[in-house]
C-alpha cells in the first residue's frame, strides 16, 4: 500500500486526478482476490493490479472515464463463461470500486503513506457513494457506507546473514512489499550500500543479539556457518516471530537442531522452525534459493488474512 498511497500523494501535489480502483470482491476464478488495488490516471495504469487480463483492461478503462466525469462508482463484473462482458471464462465475479482521487483527498493520501510506513494494522474505508476517504486505526467506518479493508499487519523481515543469498533475498523482498532489515556480524557486510534496497541494515554481535522482534514478524537466517546459525536460531526461538526459518542442508539444520536441544531448547519449540528455508523448487543460485525462501514468506503472510 505504501506505493498506493505514494502514487495519489504525488498526483495530487501536481494537481492531477486519478482512481482509486479497488478489487471489494471476489468469487470462484478470479486472478486476484479482494483488497487488490491499482491508481489509474487520464493515461492509464500507473501504479498496482487488479489481476491483468481483460477484468483490468475494463476496469482502466471505467477509471478514465469517471477521472473526466469526476465521480466515484461501485460496479459488477462476471467472468462466468456465456455471460462475462469481458470475453472471460474464469468462472467467477468481481465487484469493483472506482474511487475518484483529487485535491480533496490529501489527507486520505497523507495519513495512508503515514500508516503504510509505521507498519502497524490501520483499515483503509473508501466510501462506497458520498463521503471521502478515511483511514482508521481502531474504529472502523460504517461498513454499509465503506468497503473497509485491513491493511499494514503484515511485519518485518529480519535477514540474518548478508552473503550472497541475503542480498539476493532483500532485493527480490523489496518488490513483493516487504519491510526489510538485514542484520550481519561483519562490518563490511552490515553495510547499507550493499543493500539499498533494505529499509534497515544492522551490525550486531550474533552472540548477544538486541533486537526487539514482534509477533508479526519474520525470520530467516543464513549465516556464514554453524556457530552464526546456532545463535541466531536460538535468539529467534525466544522471541514470538510468527515465521523463524533457516537456511542450509538437512544435515547442517539437523546439527544445529540438536546442538539447541543440548541446551534445554525443546523439540516442540524448534518445531517452529522451517528448515531448511524455503519451497522446495530445485534451486540452486542465489536468486533462484531467495526465490524459493519469498515463496514461504508470501505463502506465511497470505495465511495471516
Amino acid at each position: 500500500m505504501k506505493k498506493i498511497f505514494e502514487t495519489l500523494l504525488r498526483n495530487i501535489e501536481k494537481g492531477e486526478p486519478v482512481v482509486l480502483a479497488a478489487l471489494t470482491k471476489s468469487e470462484g476464478s478470479v486472478p486476484r482476490g479482494a483488497g487488490a488495488y491499482m491508481v489509474v490516471g487520464k493515461g492509464g495504469l500507473i501504479c498496482g493490479t487488479i489481476g491483468g487480463g481483460n477484468l483490468e483492461y475494463m476496469a482502466i478503462s471505467k477509471a478514465k472515464e469517471l477521472i473526466g466525469e469526476k465521480k466515484s462508482l461501485l460496479r459488477k463484473y462476471s467472468l462466468e463463461q456465456g455471460k462475462s462482458e469481458l470475453g472471460m471464462v474464469c468462472g467467477g465475479r468481481a465487484e469493483v470500486l472506482f474511487y475518484y482521487v483529487d485535491e480533496k483527498d490529501r489527507d486520505f493520501a497523507e495519513e495512508g503513506l503515514k500508516a503504510a510506513k509505521g507498519r502497524r494494522p490501520y483499515y483503509v474505508c473508501l466510501p462506497f457513494e458520498e463521503g471521502l476517504g478515511k483511514i482508521s486505526y481502531d474504529d472502523p467506518a460504517d461498513p454499509q457506507k465503506f468497503y473497509i479493508e485491513k491493511s499494514g499487519s503484515d511485519g518485518r523481515v529480519f535477514i540474518f546473514g548478508g552473503g550472497h543469498v541475503g542480498r539476493e533475498l532483500a532485493r527480490l523482498l523489496k518488490m513483493l512489499d516487504f519491510y526489510v532489515v538485514v542484520v550481519d556480524d561483519r562490518e563490511e557486510f552490515a553495510d547499507p550500500e550493499r543493500f539499498p534496497q533494505a529499509d534497515e541494515v544492522l551490525l550486531c554481535d550474533f552472540e548477544n543479539i538486541h533486537i526487539d522482534i514482534r509477533e508479526n514478524d519474520y525470520i530467516a537466517i543464513m549465516t556464514r556457518g554453524h556457530k552464526g546459525d546456532f545463535e541466531c536460531e536460538r535468539f529467534a526461538l525466544s522471541t514470538p516471530a510468527k515465521y523463524i526459518g533457516v537456511m542450509g542442508s538437512k544435515s547442517k539444520t539437523e546439527f544445529v537442531k540438536k546442538r539447541l536441544m543440548s541446551c534445554g531448547i525443546t523439540e516442540k519449540e524448534t518445531a517452529r522452525v522451517e528448515a531448511p528455508i524455503g519451497i522446495d523448487i530445485g534451486s540452486v543460485t542465489p536468486t533462484e534459493i531467495a526465490v524459493s525462501i519469498a515463496a514461504s514468506l508470501i505463502k506465511k503472510r497470505a495465511e495471516t488474512y
